[in-house]
């Protein structure tokens, strides 16, 4: 049996009553943590041009719109929801992409369109989280090189799991699913830094919906269109070094558990998060002003660089994606927090002066259990006077599921990202239906009364 029709079989068929706790409680975190990250993106211009390209929400639609009081097909609160979800690149992060980005609105939407409860949706999450693993670790070589943003290309596939899961589809059914998102896995790392960006993440949700609905009508699609000499995983591959065969892992050893999510400290990429760690430890021996540093000499890994395009950012979507204006901002202001991204903070004086002062240098050598990674970022910072310089180095960042942020810290994140748009009785209510009991139906304060 292929690895299309594997995969079919493993999530047509998984038992709820196996999946572990720590499963359960890593998915919820996930989730949470997704909703609380799309509220805070409300306002980003790309959330409003994704709303622009919706049909008219009906009043009758049933699944919700989480940054608006709106309701609109499963398939079109995915699409809002995730793109919203990836607007701040303040989302976890995993599978060498943002897994709960895409799954939680796939799975909410149709969770919430069904009647469903929790425990359906956390399983239809790990459906999904499963097979965007297999699929992963196939390759010994990293997508990102070749330039597609795995998020996107791997995460339509493993949300076509997912709400074929919801769906109950059979196995047969959901090999199609497979097959058909196998032909819309899209995205590249040129967009990263652009409105684009999210947008693809926006898109895989919304068709992976659409896969799993053209599947359940009887659409079908090759049943190797996964493990094919010209099938996704080959023609994706940057260098044809990618596993074709039929030793599928899946159901042997819970990826969820072994490589959970990574809930993230800080709204920039992930790939900035040891550097701002080690600038941070740097701040308090410094005792000096910004002005009184010679130069910082960023070490970060090939491929991390190379997502991070911009050196000189003078808006918020080029900082996010900058190693330069990570570290300024925390040499400078001992924080980066979502403020630190607005437009008036990344063009202030106080980092735009240090971004000058740093360099970066790259990394060869890659981190065993995270090749996207060097085996550890170092920031070096040597100052005017003459003094020896002062390094730090970083190996997992805080809020790596090796340093996960702890209940109390995950709850305020998502109370502090959710008061961006709401009040704060509003977000201690969207926080109560991300957490309810896993037994009742997914529901959200509901405009609709």
């Amino acid at each position: 049996m292929g690895l299309t029709r594997q995969l079919a079989e493993f999530v047509a068929g998984i038992d709820a009553g196996a999946l572990p706790h720590a499963c359960l409680a890593s998915v919820r975190r996930g989730i949470a943590d997704a909703v609380g990250v799309a509220l805070a993106g409300a306002r980003e211009p790309v959330v409003g041009h994704a709303l622009a390209l919706l049909a008219t929400p009906a009043a009758d639609a049933p699944s919700r719109i989480w940054t608006h009081p709106l309701h609109a097909a499963p398939a079109e609160a995915a699409l809002l929801n995730a793109t919203a979800a990836h607007a701040l690149d303040f989302d976890d992060t995993g599978l060498d992409g943002h897994p709960s980005a895409v799954l939680a609105p796939v799975v909410l939407a149709q969770a919430q369109a069904l009647g469903l409860c929790w425990r359906d949706a956390v399983v239809g999450y790990v459906a999904g989280y499963e097979t965007w693993a297999e699929l992963v670790a196939r390759d010994l070589d990293k997508h990102h090189a070749k330039g597609w943003h795995p998020s996107a290309v791997f995460g339509v596939v493993g949300g076509a799991a997912a709400a074929a899961r919801l769906r109950g589809l059979p196995a047969a059914a959901t090999a199609h699913a497979l097959g058909i998102a196998a032909s819309m896995a899209a995205g590249l790392v040129a967009n990263f830094g652009s409105m684009t960006k999210p947008l693809q993440l926006g898109l895989a949700a919304r068709n992976a919906m659409l896969a799993a609905t053209l599947a359940e009508r009887g659409v079908d699609a090759a049943g190797d269109a996964l493990e094919s000499p010209r099938g996704l995983l080959a023609a994706l591959s940057p260098a044809g070094r990618v596993r074709l065969d039929d030793d599928c892992r899946v159901g042997r050893d819970w990826q969820i558990l072994r490589q959970p999510p990574n809930i993230k400290r800080y709204p920039t990429c992930y790939a900035t998060h040891r550097i701002i760690d080690a600038a941070l430890s740097l701040r308090p021996r410094l005792r000096c002003a910004a002005q009184d540093i010679e130069e910082v000499v960023v070490e970060i890994g090939e491929l991390q660089a190379a997502m991070l395009r911009c050196a000189r950012p003078t808006h918020s979507l080029d900082a996010r994606f900058s190693a330069q204006y990570a570290v300024a901002c925390a040499l400078a202001r001992g924080h980066v927090d979502l403020p630190d991204l607005h437009e008036q903070s990344v063009r202030q004086a106080d980092v735009q002066q240090l971004l000058g002062k740093v360099r970066v240098v790259t990394l060869a050598a890659r981190d065993p259990l995270e090749p996207l990674f060097s085996p550890e970022d170092r920031v070096r910072v040597r100052l005017a006077d003459g003094s020896p310089p002062l390094c730090a180095a970083v190996r997992r960042p805080l809020g790596h599921a090796s340093r996960p942020l702890d209940d109390a810290a995950l709850r305020d994140k998502f109370l502090g990202c959710a008061g961006v748009h709401l009040g704060a009785d509003e977000a201690l209510a969207w926080w109560d239906g991300a957490t309810a009991p896993l037994q009742q139906p997914v529901r959200w304060p509901d405009a609709r009364g």
